[in-house]
């Protein structure tokens, strides 16, 4: 099978590129999330140099990523975010031995859960996926809020934990 890696933000600033023959893929979203930081130099050398290739994820793999992110409660996973695993379900899906480099735990939470493989970078990754719920921290309640909204109950601002395994 033909290899990729697809490289989330963290991974293109720490300069990660092809290895062997394994492709280095990742998308537009992402490049200008890098360039918005200090690695606008070496994406546009890696670039240039046809060490990474940009790829568009379909539409369809970005709707099926958002609506597991929202099942799972990952709801502050960037369009960048989104679109690295959402590329890489759509390499797997299309055949490819598919592995997203990233340092950002919720891409790891999720891709994990959509059975991805996935190599951390600067830490040791995750142990366990992880589904969060919203709660309020005041008055006890918890269901379907969105982070950062005022409680329906009582006002307070809504927070997030990790959902108990039942």
């Amino acid at each position: 099978a033909k290899r990729a890696i697809v490289l989330d933000a963290a991974a293109l600033i720490l300069g990660f590129t092809e290895v062997g023959d394994t492709v280095a893929v990742t998308s537009n979203k992402v490049l200008e999330e890098a360039r918005y930081r200090d690695a606008r130099y070496r994406v546009l050398a890696a670039q240039e140099g046809g060490l990474i290739r940009i790829m568009e994820p379909e539409p369809a793999y970005v709707s099926e990523v958002r609506e597991a992110a929202r099942r799972l409660g990952e709801i502050e996973l960037s369009d960048a975010d989104i679109s690295v695993i959402a590329l890489a379900l759509q390499l797997f899906r299309q055949g490819w031995d598919t592995c997203i480099l990233t340092s950002d735990y919720s891409i790891q939470n999720l891709a994990l859960r959509l059975g991805l493989m996935v190599k951390p970078i600067l830490h040791q990754g995750i142990r366990r996926v992880i589904s969060w719920e919203v709660y309020c921290g005041a008055c006890g309640w918890s269901g379907n809020g969105s982070l950062g909204d005022p409680c329906p109950r009582c006002g307070h601002i809504l927070r997030r934990r990790p959902r108990r395994e039942r």
